[in-house]
């Protein structure tokens, strides 16, 4: 990571104007992170508002997984740790951890 905080997107739809399920997480600059970020934390959103009447994520039809670098959290907050200009975040793998 690069000390900015992300947030991992997912879809269960091809739909690139509807919801989006977003969880944030922080990193800390030059070193690994490993983020943990359990379904029930994950926030339906369209473009970083949240939506509130969204029906549950349905994983079984996971359509597409995305990083993202947002100015804002939700709702209009800010990011605490935005900055404009250049970023980095390595992934050396993603995975799914059942319970």
């Amino acid at each position: 990571g690069d000390g900015n905080r992300f947030k991992f997107v997912m879809r269960d739809d091809e739909d690139w104007n509807g919801v989006a399920w977003t969880q944030s997480f922080d990193t800390a600059a030059g070193e690994w992170t490993t983020a943990r970020l359990p379904l029930a934390g994950f926030v339906p959103t369209r473009f970083a508002r949240t939506d509130r009447l969204a029906r549950p994520f349905r994983a079984d039809r996971c359509t597409a997984l995305q990083f993202a670098l947002s100015k804002f959290e939700y709702d209009a907050g800010l990011n605490p740790r935005f900055e404009e200009g250049r970023f980095r975040l390595d992934v050396q793998s993603i995975g799914v951890v059942r319970a």
